[in-house]
């Protein structure tokens, strides 16, 4: 079935830089990507896996799983989900024109995981192609504050947000701007795009939680997917795939900055700038 965005989210998309859906997926819909995300973070890790596997350091300096990249071209259900036509339809009617799916993730925050510093997410993209792209985040598990919930600067995709060395905002920029909170239950989709300035805290919850992040690029720019994978697979790897005597800096800055993932390089867990709740 279609959805139909109207005039009205389609403005405060452009506004705000984000639009939230809460009636998206039905309850059987719902309970099946819920069903579909364990099923994937269940997954074996072995390096005949394609599928990319991220750990990470808790806050008790245990290393947990963090997240799974690459799973759609394995996972038959996730692949018609994410490729069919009904989110690629809502994200169309944003974009004004087809969309294809560029990368996958599923994050699962765990009780006791970091949280994400404030940042945007177009320089991890660049090295494919420099194009904009949108991102639907749909809550796999209640998401709010507790647990390491998502916030955004409204309009932040129009402003020109400043960049650190490590690719992250400075801390003036963070502290003269408004977070707003965005709570999703399971089954609500936050879509927005590569400029929005936006973080996430650690979970401080006593309850596991996951969340399917997927973006998508302009089919009249390609299809990109393998490619970006391929890049992301050399030159920073599933977790278990790096080999002692190679070098990472380049990957760890391109894709692991302002993440959880970088608590396995430092030995502990990090806590970013911004994280309010600390």
């Amino acid at each position: 079935m279609s959805y139909q965005l109207s005039q009205e989210q389609r403005e405060s998309f452009e506004k705000d830089g984000f639009l939230v859906l809460r009636d998206v997926l039905s309850e059987s819909e719902t309970k099946d990507v819920q069903q579909w995300a364990q099923e994937v973070h269940d997954w074996p890790i072995s390096p005949e896996s394609p599928w990319m596997p991220y750990e990470e350091v808790n806050a008790s300096g245990k290393r947990v799983l963090c997240r799974t990249e690459n799973y759609a071209n394995y996972h038959d259900g996730f692949n018609g989900f994410l490729r069919g036509k009904r989110l690629r339809g809502v994200l169309a009617q944003l974009s004004g024109e087809p969309m294809n799916l560029f990368k996958e993730k599923i994050n699962y925050k765990l009780a006791g995981s970091g949280g994400f510093a404030p940042h945007i997410d177009s320089p991890a993209y660049r090295q494919i192609k420099d194009i904009k792209h949108l991102t639907i985040l749909l809550a796999v598990d209640s998401a709010n504050m507790s647990n390491g919930g998502l916030e955004a600067v409204r309009g932040s995709h129009n402003m020109k947000v400043p960049l650190g060395d490590d690719l992250c905002i400075p801390s003036d920029w963070i502290q003269s701007h408004e977070w707003t909170p965005i709570d999703l239950e399971p089954g609500q989709l936050l879509i927005f795009g590569s400029y929005l300035a936006h973080r996430s805290g650690a979970n401080r919850s006593d309850t596991d939680r996951k969340a399917l992040y997927a973006t998508y690029n302009r089919a009249s720019e390609g299809d990109l997917h393998d490619d970006y994978y391929e890049h992301r697979a050399k030159n920073w790897p599933a977790t278990h795939m790096r080999k002692p005597d190679e070098d990472y800096a380049e990957g760890q800055l391109l894709y692991g900055y302002g993440s959880p993932m970088l608590s396995v390089v430092t030995g502990k867990q990090l806590v970013f700038e911004g994280d309010v709740r600390g």
